[in-house]
């Protein structure tokens, strides 16, 4: 049941952040240190933070909302048995979100006895009840036993265990970290059916493996029947090449290899047909020229 407020119009509303009060006490002075001046303006008296209004006016801030979570995601953070640091994940990771929900802290602490509800705070105190600072140590020793059994009675850590076996970019915050790193490279090294490399390394790999055979692509760019742009007859430039040359041309046209097209030419290697196709390149681009009449 949400705690409400009575105005001094007489309009009764609901008491914004009411249930952050006891969270608030259980925040140690150290953590508390980091947060500016808000956290100290707040009174450790919670009977004033029923009656004065400048203190109900801080409670139902939005700082003190984003106090609250901003503080106690610091604080758990370290619990939640991730081994990394907060700053290299970004707000879509899932722990991130679980870290900045303190409705979830607040119930596996007040289940673990550390923290009373708010209800009971609202009907047990006095005007002389004092919440004074926690120590590290003792909020220390609460979060290594609450965190990990929240984490579990929450289903977190079967989430974590997915989001690490299937990662994505946007888990990750912009500021560069190993892990994003090491992210990447998986990644991209995923995408490709061989590890990432360059063309010149795959080449002289290929010849190694191949008898110092050149790596064998055919050439899309060397397509006379479909170059329809330059009009030319191929049958005009065929009959400018030797037998040899027409005969090649034509196997290669058919997508053979400079292998294949060696065998059945009657070369031994293929390095002699592609030195014929270079000069046949050569021949199409100064016939090709010609006619356009850039020669």
């Amino acid at each position: 049941m949400p705690i409400k407020i009575k105005h001094k119009s007489g309009e009764v509303t609901r008491y914004k952040n009411a249930e952050y009060i006891p969270l608030f006490y259980f925040l140690p002075k150290s953590l508390l240190d980091r947060c500016g001046e808000l956290p100290f303006r707040i009174s450790r008296y919670p009977y004033e933070l029923f009656h004065d209004w400048r203190q109900i006016e801080l409670i139902e801030s939005d700082q003190f909302n984003l106090l609250i979570k901003g503080a106690f995601h610091y604080l758990v953070w370290p619990y939640m048995g991730l081994n990394a640091g907060r700053e290299i994940y970004s707000g879509y990771y899932p722990a991130w979100n679980f870290s900045h929900m303190p409705s979830y802290w607040i119930k596996a602490l007040y289940d673990a006895d550390v923290l009373p509800s708010i209800e009971d705070v609202v009907k047990n105190f006095t005007p002389d009840t004092l919440f004074n600072f926690v120590s590290d140590e003792y909020v220390d020793n609460v979060l290594k036993e609450v965190v990990p059994q929240a984490m579990k009675k929450f289903g977190m850590n079967d989430i974590i265990a997915v989001t690490k076996e299937y990662p994505c970019f946007e888990d990750f915050d912009d500021r560069p970290s190993k892990q994003k790193t090491e992210f990447k490279n998986r990644y991209y090294h995923k995408k490709t059916k061989h590890p990432m490399t360059s063309l010149e390394s795959f080449e002289e790999e290929y010849k190694e493996k191949h008898d110092d055979a050149e790596w064998d692509m055919i050439d899309e760019s060397f397509d006379l029947e479909g170059d329809s742009a330059s009009k030319i007859d191929l049958e005009w430039f065929m009959a400018t090449l030797s037998e040899t040359d027409r005969q090649i041309l034509l196997l290669r046209l058919e997508k053979y290899t400079y292998q294949e097209i060696a065998n059945k030419v009657g070369y031994a290697t293929h390095s002699a047909v592609k030195k014929h196709i270079d000069k046949i390149k050569e021949k199409y681009q100064a016939y090709a020229n010609k006619n356009k009449g850039t020669e």
